[in-house]
């Protein structure tokens, strides 16, 4: 059985908390997941970007099962922006870092996207053959 995202039910009443609360608002979006339409050249190098969707901000903000969507200036030029809920990652306040941080979607672009059955990447071959991949980890600095 699947079940739907919990994400855009938590989105709207997270969001009106914000506002009564005279915070301010911040959307952070994987702008690497499909479908995700934002003006070019604002994204941080590590493919996020980071909205501010207060009322005074934003207009004709909607938030649906699938998509946020709104319309936004920036440059001072008009922009429609679309955002699949798979693609938020965040909401939360600018002034003291309260709100919700959503579980991340690995989601990477197909050419660069590892297989996860056989480790190897998309093209089929090993890219370090003969080498296992070791797993993260931490290590105490003192």
């Amino acid at each position: 059985m699947k079940i739907s995202s919990r994400v855009p039910y938590l989105l709207q009443p997270l969001l009106e908390w914000l506002i009564d609360n005279d915070l301010t608002p911040y959307l952070i979006v994987n702008t690497l997941f499909p479908e995700v339409i934002v003006p070019p050249g604002f994204a941080q190098p590590d493919g996020r970007i980071v909205f501010n969707i207060s009322p005074g901000a934003v207009r004709n903000l909607s938030i649906g099962k699938d998509y946020v969507l709104f319309d936004g200036r920036f440059s001072g030029s008009s922009f429609e922006v679309c955002v699949p809920i798979g693609a938020v990652l965040a909401l939360v306040s600018k002034e003291t870092g309260d709100g919700m941080w959503f579980a991340e979607n690995e989601y990477t672009p197909s050419e660069q996207q590892p297989s996860e059955t056989t480790g190897t990447s998309s093209g089929g071959e090993d890219p370090l053959p003969g080498k296992k991949k070791k797993k993260p980890s931490f290590t105490i600095v003192k």
